[in-house]
């Protein structure tokens, strides 16, 4: 026996040992659940199940919720939460041989928003329905607001450009100019993911596809007026989104 397979095996008893002495799970479920769950809640299921099978290959293969990447978790915009979360149901590419479309996968990698403080979440096969979801909970009317032309973007920083930032102060309704407010940006075809933190109240940029994926700003400028939302957000706001 080598020094490393020991090594490993006094690992593996170890770790049998800690499993074995942990108190009994009863929190949120050790696999994926379509029900509604409080943030902390996923994150430490997702923890445990990592504890739990430390050593093994589905580790891996837990189809959890886990926290979507390079988003900022546990914001809070007013009276609304934002929490992200993704979860793989998609095959592991070796588990059969034929092509992904002819298998029967359990699914494909989904996305959660939550806002914890309205006990609401909505599960979207990608990551900017998730978002917009989101937003019709926490910004009803936003799908109303103008779309800023792609001209006014800055090609040489990243972020709004400061004449964006002028046309959406004269065009944007003066309620949804708060704290975690979102803007709609004309984007190029290779560009639509909706970007957390770079509207000018570090809520989102979100993409003109969300409201007119066929449509350019410079067919719409005679459109181009501000609306009231349906329905404004509160004004008493917490930590800015992204920040």
């Amino acid at each position: 026996m080598t020094d490393e397979q020991l090594a490993f095996d006094i690992e593996a008893m170890l770790h049998a040992s800690a499993v074995e002495a942990a108190p009994g799970w009863s929190g949120a479920p050790l696999g994926f659940t379509a029900a509604y769950w409080p943030a902390v809640d996923l994150e430490a299921a997702h923890e445990h199940w990592q504890f739990l099978h430390k050593l093994d290959q589905s580790r891996t293969q837990s189809r959890m919720w886990h926290r979507a990447i390079a988003v900022p978790g546990s914001v809070a915009v007013g009276e609304h939460g934002f929490d992200l979360f993704t979860a793989d149901l998609r095959c592991e590419p070796w588990t059969h041989g034929e092509a992904h479309g002819g298998c029967q996968c359990v699914g494909d990698l989904i996305y959660q928003a939550i806002c914890e403080p309205d006990g609401w979440h909505v599960i979207a096969g990608d990551e900017n329905t998730a978002v917009e979801g989101w937003h019709d909970h926490a910004f009803p009317g936003w799908r109303e607001l103008p779309i800023v032309p792609a001209r006014l973007r800055s090609v040489d920083q990243p972020g709004l450009s400061k004449a964006a930032k002028k046309w959406i102060a004269e065009h944007y309704p003066p309620p949804m100019q708060v704290v975690g407010a979102p803007v709609i940006t004309e984007r190029s075809n290779g560009g639509t993911r909706h970007v957390p933190g770079r509207s000018p109240w570090a809520g989102y940029d979100i993409s003109h596809t969300a409201v007119e994926p066929n449509l350019r700003v410079s067919q719409r400028r005679s459109r181009a007026v501000s609306r009231e939302p349906t329905r404004p957000p509160t004004a008493s706001l917490g930590p800015a989104l992204g920040a």
